[in-house]
């Protein structure tokens, strides 16, 4: 079996941590590292994650101010080597056959560069189990949305199958190494680090597939996450998310859409943005600034965009058709 690292980014989340590290203790394929990147935490993270190292092969990399999720998943990612990294959220606990599971069902399709599994919401520090579904992968929309497919609801007979989908949720995403090198920017950016948090799996996920690199989903690879904020109650997220949220809608489509997206994708992606911007003007004014902050970094990510637009391996309608109305999944063909 080829070898996982796995990367926790931890801001503040000295609660759940130890759960997160115990579930990775007790894996019946060992990580081979675990790399800790304490992201300006003031609540022990660091403390608890050394204190792990006689049961795990762990590192701790601490920082003192939160340089953002991506910076901090990319610094885990050059701190290891193995070809197979999970990034894991420190609120996600992982059951014993997680990595031996999914990276053995990735391992058998040589253009798989990301899987995940079946992750359903967990309750308490302790992440006990429940049966609601967090994240059965990631599903994009013609309006430009991303969604955890499933969250919130009971698992449904679909979700038990396996599938191609468009991305993993970074909760506990599996990617192939060689697939990350082959999309990062140069210094070895895998992660975009102006999105600084929250849709920057979704950047990676579309890159992926520009490249021609498919997204695995495999429910028998199960764990528990308890996401402080959830998708079906969105509204409800804290102004900061909702700024970077808005921000980053654009910055993702700057970075990845070409003509043929806007061509298959419209009215639908056009009526979205005329929601988000008349939603800052009135009921979310505290959004209003991401306008003028995404207005600003245009340029420098429609650059970004040119860049990928030249990498681009896989036929652009193949990519667009991802997005539909109501989020699309394909079956797995050997």
């Amino acid at each position: 079996m080829n070898g996982v690292d796995v990367i926790i980014v931890c801001h503040n989340h000295a609660p759940t941590l130890t759960a997160t590290l115990a579930g990775l203790a007790t894996q019946s394929v060992a990580p081979v590292r675990v790399a800790v990147i304490d992201n300006g935490s003031d609540d022990g993270c660091s403390v608890i994650a050394r204190g792990f190292a006689g049961r795990l092969p762990v590192s701790v990399v601490s920082w003192r101010d939160n340089r953002g999720f991506s910076a901090a998943v990319n610094a885990g990612i050059r701190e290891t080597v193995s070809p197979w990294v999970l990034a894991l959220n420190p609120d996600c606990r992982l059951a014993a056959d997680f990595l031996a599971t999914l990276v053995a069902a990735a391992t058998v399709h040589s253009r798989v560069g990301a899987a995940c599994g079946l992750l359903l919401r967990a309750r308490g520090t302790e992440l006990v189990a429940s049966e609601i579904v967090d994240s059965a992968g990631m599903v994009v929309t013609a309006s430009g949305r991303h969604f955890d497919r499933g969250a919130g609801q009971a698992v449904a007979r679909d979700l038990e199958k396996p599938a191609l989908l468009f991305g993993a949720s970074a909760a506990a995403a599996l990617y192939r190494r060689a697939a990350l090198d082959d999309v990062a920017y140069p210094g070895g950016e895998v992660f975009d680090e102006r999105f600084f948090a929250y849709r920057e799996d979704a950047d990676l996920a579309w890159r992926l597939q520009r490249r021609g690199w498919s997204c695995l989903y495999s429910p028998a690879a199960r764990g528990w996450h308890a996401r402080g904020l959830k998708p079906e109650a969105a509204r409800a997220d804290s102004p900061k998310i909702n700024r970077l949220s808005v921000r980053n809608r654009f910055l993702l489509r700057w970075s990845n859409a070409d003509w043929r997206w806007r061509v298959v994708c419209f009215p639908w992606w056009l009526i979205r943005d005329a929601m988000v911007v008349a939603a800052c003007l009135t009921s979310e004014r505290s959004s209003l600034p991401a306008l003028g902050q995404a207005w600003r970094l245009r340029r420098v990510q429609l650059a970004r965009g040119s860049e990928n637009a030249l990498k681009i391996r896989e036929n652009p309608w193949h990519t667009a058709s991802w997005f539909t109305p109501w989020g699309h999944v394909r079956r797995v063909t050997s």
